[in-house]
């Protein structure tokens, strides 16, 4: 769906079918299809379409004052132009303006346009992607989308930050310029360093651009020399292509566990990651398990094995001397409170209760949330409720292996 991004922005970069006249104070030019066509051709591979639009408004007046001909102020042509009512708003319409949110948003809401973007969705596709809350509520799935819509679009306020950073930068170089005048006048003889400033280079070198007002790039646009990854496993084709946009030399740290992948992991690292863009890729394998200990695994790793045979599960290099308990449902608290007399410190967690209200030092949480996580203890409510197949069996192993001293496990019967 990524690739669909591209197609949703084309829509909106193509150029009027039909010529028109255009005024202006000087006489009327007469702008053709073939002039639109070639000013849209104006901007450069890559450049958003944001920032484009301004690179095809400048290659319009070219144009239009070269057709004009005579000894024209190019800036008062623009600007001339710019009263063009029709010229004006036909530009508008065919290069308009464009809203990363809006643009998916379309995408989710009108289906001509899905279709026309991802001609390769079933029309069941099409229908299960359909959401009709404006704006809709986004997902995690959106993000790539939006990232994408934001990468390809540019921001849309660049051209006018853009304008006033020059329009500054002008009456600086002014400024200097009086400022230099004045210093020159107040030299009697003429003679000495004081006859440098009338140098033009130096002028320019008196002007200090970094100190008038810019704007800042979004901290997370990159581009970054090194990316760390964590929770590799969950990543998505398309979130991959979020983080390649981000490090153009694929210089990555990346950390993940096949056996933790919610949605499943059928392919080797390498294979996954040569896919997503990656052609130099060192694997290192890790063997040892520090922190979960030897009785936890012993439960937890046919858990894994069950729905991932070739599961890397290291090897735990501890015994916690406490062996994993099995009850019901009905001796959570007793479990709790046993623990907690016993334990002035540390903390527990149960995972799959969701009517638990957590206290200081016992979470509540899902096999999701928990991930990453550890606890001193943890408190399994009905695991088999996770979940069928490889997502519940995952769920199940995270949920186990969250335990860095003890676990408990507790059924409705």
């Amino acid at each position: 769906m990524v690739e669909a991004i591209e197609a949703a922005v084309r829509f909106y970069e193509e150029p009027p079918g039909e010529g028109m006249t255009v005024t202006t104070d000087w006489s009327d030019v007469w702008l053709s299809a073939d002039d639109w066509a070639e000013a849209f051709r104006a901007p450069g591979p890559g450049t958003p379409h944001n920032e484009a639009r301004e690179q095809v408004w400048e290659e319009l007046v070219a144009i239009l004052l070269d057709k004009h001909g005579g000894d024209v102020p190019p800036e008062a042509f623009g600007r001339s132009l710019l009263r063009d009512e029709e010229l004006v708003t036909t530009f508008r319409r065919a290069w308009p303006l464009l809203d990363a949110a809006d643009l998916v948003s379309d995408l989710w809401s009108v289906p001509a346009y899905l279709r026309m973007c991802a001609p390769w969705l079933s029309a069941d596709e099409a229908r299960a992607l359909r959401r009709r809350a404006q704006p809709p509520a986004w997902t995690d799935c959106d993000l790539p989308l939006l990232d994408m819509a934001r990468h390809r679009l540019g921001d849309p306020g660049a051209a006018v930050r853009r304008r006033r950073h020059e329009a500054a930068v002008a009456a600086e170089r002014e400024r200097m310029a009086g400022v230099i005048d004045n210093v020159i006048a107040a030299d009697a003889d003429g003679e000495g360093a004081v006859t440098m400033l009338r140098g033009e280079d130096l002028r320019e070198a008196l002007v200090d651009e970094t100190a008038l007002p810019t704007f800042e790039r979004e901290p997370l646009a990159g581009p970054f020399a090194h990316v760390v990854v964590d929770e590799a496993q969950e990543l998505t084709d398309a979130e991959w292509q979020m983080l390649l946009l981000r490090c153009p030399s694929r210089s990555f740290t990346i950390v993940g566990d096949r056996a933790q992948a919610r949605h499943g992991f059928t392919e080797s690292w390498r294979e996954r990651l040569e896919r997503v863009g990656f052609d130099r890729v060192t694997l290192t394998s890790l063997g040892v398990n520090y922190r979960t200990p030897r009785e936890v695994m012993a439960e937890a790793e046919p858990v894994i094995r069950a729905v991932l045979p070739d599961a890397n599960v290291p090897a735990s290099i501890r015994d916690s001397g406490v062996p994993v308990v099995h009850g019901l449902v009905a001796d959570l608290e007793s479990v709790l409170g046993t623990w907690l007399d016993a334990n002035a410190n540390g903390t527990a967690c149960v995972i799959g209760d969701p009517t638990f209200r957590q206290t200081p030092r016992v979470r509540s949480l899902t096999p999701k949330l928990a991930k990453g996580l550890e606890f001193d203890l943890v408190v399994l409510v009905d695991p088999q409720a996770f979940g069928e197949g490889v997502e519940g069996a995952v769920d199940r192993y995270v949920a186990m292996t969250r335990a860095t001293r003890q676990l408990v496990v507790l059924t409705s019967v």
